[in-house]
Formats: structure tokens, C-alpha cells, sequence
């Protein structure tokens, strides 16, 4: 039931998501071949205008992403599709696991597509040279690789935007266990989980500056970062969003198998 689940999970995100995936895509191309042509002021103009479409749907790929698991998540547990999801012979904790992976897998091809409609507009060997040229000091902390430093921040960046939704998934359970403005407090609780996190975030690295003084010096100096240190934030906050979005699954489960009241 799960497979089910899933499919109609990711067939209605994708619906729209695929728009503008198609958009970015296509102005991607437009930025390639308009950027190519030297020598032309109205093609190089074009090329810019076309470039910022690009980015601006990169943004929106994001946006619209998160919004529609939300959305989503609202609407089958809490809408008029609420009716029909909770009749069907499924464990409550199978939807919520539905919802946890639509909101993982949607995420990781929204990610691959901006990286790849980034590659498609920008990819040059002179401005590899340039990233490699701007990243040279971070990149000693993988041996000389940019690769390497690029798929940290990959998945560092990817689980960022997974916790997103996931404090927005808590925010609307909690939000909607109130029996008045619910979409209001389920933004209230969202925003606060996500802010709370943060801070216990940096209050566990502050603790940890506490026994590195290269750590603390993040909090007390502006000096250039150690980047033995960086390595072991970056990995650091790997480890921490993993384990963010594995608790709030828990939660999450636990908080939807206490029962829900539909709207």
C-alpha cells in the first residue's frame, strides 16, 4: 500500500513541478545559445534576460517544492480528500510514511534539475576554472578536489531544504490539533520548530567550542576559518539533519497515530 500511496503522492507534486522543471530547462538552453554568440549586443542582452529567468525559477522550483508537500499534506490528511485517505485500509503510520518519502524524493530531483539546468546555462571551462579559482582554499580540505567539496555542500544543502518540509509537516499536525485557526498555527509552530532547531544547532556547536578553540573562535573572532575545522562542520551538519529528520519522522508518526480531526 505504501507503493500506492507514494505514487499518487508524487504523480500530484510532480504535476506542477514538472512545469517548471520544463521552464528552467528550456531558458537554461536559451542562456547557452543567446551567451554563445559573441559579438552581438542583442543576443548578450537576451542571453542576461534569459539568464535571469533561469534563476528565478530555480528559486521557484524550491519554493513551489516545499509548498506543495505542504500543501499535499494538508489536503489528503486534513481536506476534503481527508474522507477518502482515512477510510482506506492503510496504517496511519504507512501515509505518514508516504509523506516522508514524497517529500525526499521530490526534493532530490528538484535539486538535481537546478543543478543540472545550472550546468546546462553556465558550464564553460573558464568558469570551472573561476569555481575552482573561488573555492581553492575550500577544496584543500578534500585533497584539491572541488568535486568532492561540491557534493558536501550537495547534500548539506539537500537535507536542509528535507528538514524544511519536515518542520512544516510538525507544524501542521500540532496546528491543526487546535479546533481555531489552524493554518495559522500550524505556520506558527512550523516557523518556531525550525528556528529552535537552528538555535540548538549553534548552541551544540557553541559546546563544542567549549573544547576546540578553533570552533569557539566562530563565535568570539572574525579571523579566517580554520578549514580542518570547516571539514568537521560540514560533515557535522550532516550528521545533525540526518538525525533531525529522522526524529521528526518519529514525532511525526507518534503525533499522527494520536488521531486527527478533519476540517
Amino acid at each position: 500500500m505504501l507503493k500506492k500511496s507514494l505514487k499518487y503522492d508524487l504523480k500530484w507534486n510532480f504535476k506542477l513541478l514538472i512545469v517548471f522543471y520544463s521552464i528552467a530547462l528550456v531558458f537554461s538552453i536559451l542562456t547557452r545559445i543567446f551567451l554563445s554568440i559573441d559579438g552581438s549586443t542583442v543576443f548578450n542582452v537576451l542571453g542576461k534576460i534569459c539568464s535571469g529567468v533561469t534563476i528565478s525559477f530555480i528559486f521557484n522550483i524550491l519554493i513551489n517544492n516545499i509548498m506543495r508537500c505542504w500543501a499535499r499534506f494538508t489536503k489528503n490528511l486534513y481536506g476534503d480528500e481527508s474522507y477518502l485517505t482515512h477510510t482506506l485500509p492503510i496504517d496511519k503510520k504507512t501515509i505518514f510514511a508516504s509523506k516522508f518519502l514524497m517529500g525526499i524524493i521530490t526534493m532530490f530531483v528538484s535539486v538535481f534539475v537546478i543543478l543540472l539546468t545550472l550546468f546546462i546555462a553556465y558550464y564553460s571551462k573558464e568558469n570551472i576554472e573561476w569555481i575552482k579559482t573561488s573555492l581553492n582554499i575550500l577544496a584543500s580540505i578534500y585533497n584539491s578536489t572541488v568535486v568532492k567539496l561540491l557534493l558536501v555542500i550537495f547534500i548539506v544543502f539537500f537535507l536542509e531544504m528535507v528538514f524544511t518540509i519536515f518542520t512544516g509537516y510538525i507544524g501542521i499536525l500540532l496546528g491543526h490539533r487546535s479546533n481555531n485557526k489552524r493554518m495559522l498555527k500550524s505556520v506558527v509552530y512550523g516557523f518556531t520548530i525550525y528556528i529552535l532547531t537552528q538555535s540548538l544547532t549553534l548552541i551544540i556547536m557553541f559546546i563544542c567550542g567549549l573544547f576546540n578553540k578553533d570552533i569557539m573562535n566562530l563565535f568570539t573572532t572574525s579571523n579566517i576559518i580554520n578549514i580542518d575545522i570547516l571539514k568537521i562542520i560540514m560533515h557535522g551538519a550532516i550528521i545533525l539533519y540526518m538525525l533531525y529528520i529522522i526524529v521528526y519522522y518519529v514525532i511525526g508518526v507518534k503525533l499522527f497515530k494520536k488521531g486527527i480531526d478533519v476540517d
